[in-house]
């Protein structure tokens, strides 16, 4: 390695992560020991494989890391680059293996920094170690820290205990209707806990009372215990109110019961947890299931753009957004097909949403991905004028048709569990690049209305058929690799001031959603949910641990960064609670810094996993 010292030395940028961690002290010894280097164009300034003693930070130009003939990234300044060289294994700034060479694209001033004056910093400050030295995972925790130290409101780091808790009001089974009753008032309570004769604590509310004595007729007499319903929904004190809003939508109640160290302390009703959150997601339940026809339902799923609005401006992890997002689109889609179809068709069949909501995954209103399995044998004459409506009614919704035609109003996709079946078998024998995509996209398929076994005996059949058939398995990985990540895309990283954009699902996300699809379905998992998939795979010995971890942390980051760049455009002349249009266009040079530096790491993570899966089913053979 050659180079040349310049005659001055500019500040290093001690502002930028993981050095904004140091101290005052630590900064001036760092600076102290710092080296400076100047490279022409073309220069060679580091092999992997040859020994270093410095970690290598761009001040000035452009470096380009070199796997092979291909550019697996592109370094500008601020960027740190040398960290496997210096150590080996270590995965602080390389993903993968293989001969890397970093070039100089065109003159460039680098900063060197000394590995002793390194690891007396990683030693002395373990902040700055971890997230120096760190593995990716390791390091995309440590950005999205830094970004939640920014961001986060009070939403995800409320917890249960800042919200106001209604005392718990405790009865004998053994008291009557009339007693509760009395309790209530006295107490100017809603509800009483029934403490039950097998140690159980039930529940007794003013609506459940109403309803046994006014409308059931029940004596006052009657004792509580019999009557109460046990089986509470609790969470501890110490858990987040977010887990309380996804637990009250998810079940449909009012109020949940709060525990510390296994006591009951009291119970977080709906309007207290509603007073903390600025935004909604209960109240759209309620809309949901009082619902009487499909325009009080397309009313609340125009409201879940707004939910999705504030929770993401709140800080509020993806995650969380995908997990409450699902189950409202769940709930809508079921109580639609409720209102549609007669009390025989919702007996005899079981409809299915597949693709990212599927699995999930779902953030903004995506193509519908629909189906219903009929029970064999059992016919309903008007099923096509419900299931076209259906699927209409979505699309006033604002979910849009699928352009494969994977929907209700299509016979293919609504019929009895034997054709299914003759379906799948078809997919499985005689696969093509249709039958592929048919079987991936039912392989994630999730129940919604209906009876669920129904899918269940499907996914058993389809479990049940595949054979360890490499030929098979090697075709349905192959659209893994079917969007290549060219060169020129990590120089639109790079080079903020070009506008080209990057279609973060081709190039980041679906790669990671059908590699790992093909890893489960090989090892014959029913789990539908990408991360789950990757943590059962982890845990099967399938994937790597590391690798494991590092595309949970990419998949995250990757849906965070493709929801952020929808909700932060402008939507002109639009109405409150408008659709957010479909795109999966990200411009590099509307992103933050941290933004950039971890979209960019996330694509050479998934260059690697692609490399992997072709290995894997030979796919290159």
């Amino acid at each position: 390695m050659q180079h040349a010292t310049p005659t001055a030395s500019p500040d290093f940028d001690f502002g930028r992560h993981p050095f904004n961690l140091l101290t005052a002290d630590q900064r001036a010894a760092l600076a102290g020991a710092l080296d400076i280097a100047l490279y022409p164009r073309e220069a060679v300034i580091l092999c992997r494989e040859e020994p270093t003693d410095s970690l290598f930070v761009v001040l000035r130009g452009t470096v380009q890391e070199r796997r092979g003939g291909d550019v697996a990234a592109l370094h500008g300044p601020g960027d740190r680059f040398g960290l496997q060289a210096l150590y080996g294994s270590v995965g602080g700034d390389g993903i993968g293996a293989g001969a890397r060479r970093f070039v100089a694209v065109e003159e460039c001033v680098c900063h060197l920094i000394p590995r002793a004056a390194l690891e007396a910093l990683a030693a002395e400050n373990s902040a700055f170690g971890t997230a120096i030295l760190g593995d990716f995972a390791q390091r995309m925790r440590d950005l999205a820290a830094e970004r939640s130290n920014r961001e986060m409101a009070a939403l995800t780091m409320a917890r249960i205990r800042q919200a106001y808790l209604h005392p718990p009001l405790f009865v004998e089974a053994a008291a009557s209707l009339r007693d509760a009753a009395e309790a209530m008032r006295q107490n100017r309570a809603s509800s009483v806990l029934v403490r039950g004769a097998d140690g159980q604590t039930g529940i007794l509310t003013g609506t459940d009372l109403r309803d046994l004595v006014v409308l059931d007729g029940r004596p006052v007499t009657d004792p509580v215990g019999p009557l109460a319903r046990y089986g509470l929904l609790t969470l501890d004190r110490d858990d987040l109110l977010f887990n309380a809003l996804v637990l009250m939508t998810k079940h449909a109640v009012r109020r949940v019961v709060v525990t510390e160290n296994g006591a009951v302390v009291g119970l977080l009703g709906q309007s207290d947890l509603l007073a903390v959150l600025s935004n909604h997601s209960q109240v759209i339940g309620v809309q949901v299931e009082h619902a009487t026809g499909p325009d009080d339902l397309r009313r609340a799923s125009r409201s879940i753009v707004e939910l999705i609005r504030t929770l993401h401006a709140t800080g509020v992890k993806v995650s969380f957004i995908a997990d409450l997002v699902t189950e409202l689109n769940r709930r809508i889609f079921r109580k639609l097909f409720e209102l549609l179809a007669p009390p025989e068709l919702l007996a005899n069949s079981c409809l299915i949403v597949m693709g990212s909501e599927g699995r999930g995954e779902q953030l903004l209103k995506t193509d519908q991905d629909n189906g219903l399995i009929l029970r064999d044998g059992f016919d309903c004459p008007d099923l096509p004028r419900i299931a076209a409506e259906f699927t209409r009614h979505l699309v006033e919704f604002g979910y849009p048709p699928c352009p494969g035609n994977i929907m209700l109003s299509n016979p293919e996709w609504t019929r009895p569990l034997a054709g299914y079946k003759d379906a799948i078998f078809s997919w499985i024998h005689r696969p093509d690049e249709a039958a592929q995509m048919n079987l991936a996209i039912f392989y994630d398929a999730a129940p919604v209305a209906g009876d669920a076994t129904l899918l269940q005996d499907a996914k058993d059949y389809l479990l049940g058929r595949l054979q360890d058939n490499q030929m098979f398995f090697t075709q349905f990985a192959r659209p893994t690799l079917s969007f290549d990540t060219p060169s020129g895309l990590f120089a639109a990283l790079f080079d903020r001031r070009r506008g080209e954009p990057v279609d973060i699902k081709k190039a980041g996300i679906f790669p990671i959603v059908h590699g790992v699809r093909a890893l489960a379905l090989e090892k014959h998992r029913a789990e539908t949910n990408t991360v789950e998939r990757i943590q059962v795979l982890a845990e099967l010995g399938a994937l790597d641990r590391k690798m494991a971890g590092d595309l949970v942390e990419a998949f995250t980051i990757l849906s965070t960064i493709r929801l952020k760049a929808r909700v932060d455009l402008p939507e002109p002349g639009s109405e409150e609670g408008a659709e957010l249009a479909i795109d999966n266009l990200v411009y590099p040079d509307r992103l933050g810094k941290l933004d950039h530096d971890q979209f960019k790491d996330c694509l050479a993570l998934v260059k690697s996993f692609k490399e992997l899966i072709a290995h894997h089913f030979r796919l290159n053979h």
